[in-house]
């Protein structure tokens, strides 16, 4: 069945609740047959729908709903290079997260969620971002292994494998990385990414920082010795 059915069928629900659960059920039951572009159009409708049922009535479960929809649509857009859109989604799901209140019950979902936002920024390159989310993560951790995971991920973000430009981690670079990122996929959308495709990618996004007045290293630079392809 296409997507455009399923959304449909969706749409004509009689209320969010049966949205949701028909969403939600769909997802789960397809889950290693979508593709990235699939669970962007069947998490941009869950968004909203979340958003709907957590002001109507805010709860640990429209919470826990809105957020998760939050986090997986950002993730998703990651994998797809649209990673200028995942920002304002994690940013969201960071908020609903501070107006919670910290209880015993609350601590387990508020840990995951942190991770989760981590594991985003992190992939995503807001390193800055992916730290402290880590370090919110740790306030809620019930478990050693909880610990252990963050503290493992922390080590990994202090103590890369590949240098980086420490540009990267600045308040004027992140101003504008989104923005950038935007700009580099509209200038690349049409090109093929074989091998050797990074080189290009870095060059562009090498010139349209400087464009910002920022000088930037791309991760060959940073790596004389390493092979990229």
């Amino acid at each position: 069945m296409k997507m455009v059915d399923i959304l449909k069928q969706a749409e004509n629900l009689a209320n969010d609740e049966e949205k949701l659960s028909f969403l939600a059920k769909f997802i789960g039951d397809n889950y290693d047959e979508l593709e990235t572009r699939d669970f962007i159009q069947l998490l941009t409708p869950l968004v909203d729908i979340t958003k709907r049922m957590y002001e109507h009535e805010q709860n640990q479960d429209t919470l826990s709903d809105y957020s998760t929809a939050l986090t997986k649509l950002a993730e998703y857009y990651i994998k797809d290079e649209q990673t200028w859109k995942a920002t304002p989604l994690l940013e969201k799901a960071e908020e609903l997260l501070r107006e919670c209140a910290d209880s015993e019950e609350n601590a387990p979902w508020k840990f995951n969620t942190y991770s989760q936002i981590a594991e985003c920024y992190t992939t995503n390159q807001r390193r800055p971002m992916a730290k402290k989310a880590y370090q919110q993560a740790l306030l809620y951790a019930t478990s050693e292994e909880d610990k252990e995971d963050c503290e493992y991920s922390l080590n990994r973000l202090e103590n890369p494998t590949l240098r980086y430009d420490p540009i990267e981690d600045s308040e004027i670079y992140l101003s504008v990385i989104d923005e950038v990122e935007y700009r580099l996929h509209e200038e690349l959308k049409g090109e093929p990414r074989h091998m050797g495709f990074c080189f290009r990618y870095w060059s562009a996004k090498r010139d349209l920082l400087a464009e910002y007045g920022i000088e930037w290293r791309s991760p060959g630079v940073m790596n004389p010795r390493v092979i990229f392809d």
